[in-house]
């Protein structure tokens, strides 16, 4: 549409201003007809708020993406030719900084508050229309039970671990890997016996069932080992309606970081398993041999991989578009072309972890106020990053402050997720940030179950 076609701008004009005033270079006609364009010195932006031009790029490492990957900041976005604004999203609200102290109180806790028995309720009771027909969950059952509960899907390996489980012990398959110090934990759990008995506060809670601290929703823990250090491995989804796109692993004792290890348990197991070899003593060696190679037996009779890095963990490296600080790093659907869907902050890592543990310890509660005021400035940035329809920004400062462990910022870390993950329409990762984040502890022991004695 040339600029003689170009709806006429009056005083009367009730139509949105576009953010581009006068330099707007869209030809649709249905965007015209939506909005009005203002001369450059009277043009607002958006729906009347002043636009923040974010210039200040966020540091990169080669690690992070290679150059023809690296999301630029977008000046104006189209997508099949358009320009229509998107639906304002809502900018998290600043917290009183009256409110920091108990959220330290509460964020900190690391002793679950254990409620009476006759408060809680069996998993049976929470299980809705699921229907089980014996007093335990069989391998045919486990699927529907374990999405109900835990919200998310087991893939293939995880129903073909248990089974080969059961080939090594029919009696106690969940115990054949004690000799490595290793627990089967988490959806493992359904297929014991007193799992339906079992007693929890309430099905949210389920949530949290062996979920460690720097665990973020993406993360669902699966094998616990018996160390110090906490260490934990877990399928990693990038989205809660997929399957898991790899298997890492952390050590919640140390810190945050989270690594892949392999596409599958099987995968996992053989490192894990395979590095335990190497160190074993000549009596334990033959012992360990003889289940690796039970291991990698089954795995070839049923074509799975063992490999530690799969074309589909390497294709999935291509699209992370943010390391975070857990450096396990985030996907989002990005458009290269219109460079829509991410952005990068406006601090860098290190700015960013500077200003935390200037939250975290400051001289005096009072000194407290000063990185509080620029943190939610880089907040209020990265909202205004997701209105515009860069939902990964938001996605990316969520999981940096949750990973950070810094108590008086968690509150922020559940706004910033719940808002990523409702943009991203991934519900299932919004309820269990809520979940964990209602009750995060820094245990070794991080269950919710009570089983019979």
């Amino acid at each position: 549409m040339s600029d003689d076609e170009k709806p006429e701008v009056s005083t009367k004009d009730t139509r949105i201003p576009c953010r581009y005033g006068a330099k707007c270079y869209q030809k649709n006609p249905v965007h015209h007809q939506k909005y009005k364009h203002l001369p450059a010195t009277n043009a607002k932006i958006g729906r009347g708020a002043k636009r923040t031009v974010l210039n200040k790029k966020r540091k990169k490492t080669s690690k992070d993406r290679t150059e023809n990957e690296s999301p630029q900041k977008k000046v104006q976005k189209t997508e099949n030719g358009t320009d229509d604004e998107a639906e304002s999203v809502p900018v998290v609200n600043n917290i009183d900084e009256n409110n920091d102290v108990e959220e330290s109180k509460s964020s900190e806790s690391e002793e679950h508050e254990i409620k009476d028995s006759s408060e809680l309720v069996t998993v049976s009771s929470l299980l809705g229309d699921v229907a089980i027909e014996s007093d335990k969950i069989s391998l045919a059952e486990a699927q529907p039970v374990i999405s109900h509960l835990f919200l998310v899907q087991m893939p293939d390996d995880f129903f073909q671990f248990y089974e080969f489980c059961q080939s090594i012990s029919e009696k106690n398959p969940l115990n054949v890997l004690n000799d490595f110090h290793l627990q089967l934990v988490g959806p493992f759990d359904v297929f014991r016996e007193t799992f339906l008995e079992a007693k929890v506060e309430d099905k949210q809670a389920l949530l949290r069932h062996w979920r460690y601290y720097y665990d973020p929703p993406e993360f669902q823990t699966i094998i616990r080992d018996n160390g110090k250090d906490g260490l934990h491995y877990g399928y990693w989804r990038d989205d809660s309606s997929e399957k898991p796109v790899f298997v890492a692993k952390n050590k919640a004792a140390i810190n945050c970081t989270i690594e892949s290890v392999a596409e599958n348990i099987f995968g996992t197991l053989n490192e894990h398993i395979g590095d335990k070899l190497k160190l074993a003593s000549p009596f334990e060696k033959p012992r360990i041999s003889k289940f690796l190679q039970r291991l990698k037996n089954f795995a070839k009779e049923k074509n799975i991989s063992l490999e530690k890095k799969t074309a589909g963990m390497q294709a999935r490296e291509k699209k992370v578009v943010a390391r975070t600080f857990h450096k396990g790093g985030i996907v989002v659907p990005y458009d290269k072309k219109t460079q829509l869907g991410y952005r990068d902050l406006t601090v860098t890592d290190n700015e960013l972890q500077k200003l935390l543990k200037q939250i975290e310890h400051p001289p005096t509660p009072e000194a407290r106020k000063t990185p509080i005021s620029k943190l939610e400035e880089v907040i209020r940035l990265a909202t205004i990053a997701a209105d515009e329809c860069d939902f990964g920004t938001v996605l990316e400062l969520g999981h940096d402050l949750f990973s950070s462990g810094v108590s008086h910022v968690q509150t922020r870390a559940l706004n910033l997720l719940s808002l990523a993950y409702g943009l991203l329409q991934r519900p299932e990762f919004q309820e269990i940030a809520r979940a964990h984040l209602k009750n995060r502890r820094k245990s070794l022991e991080p269950s919710v179950l009570q089983f019979e004695q």
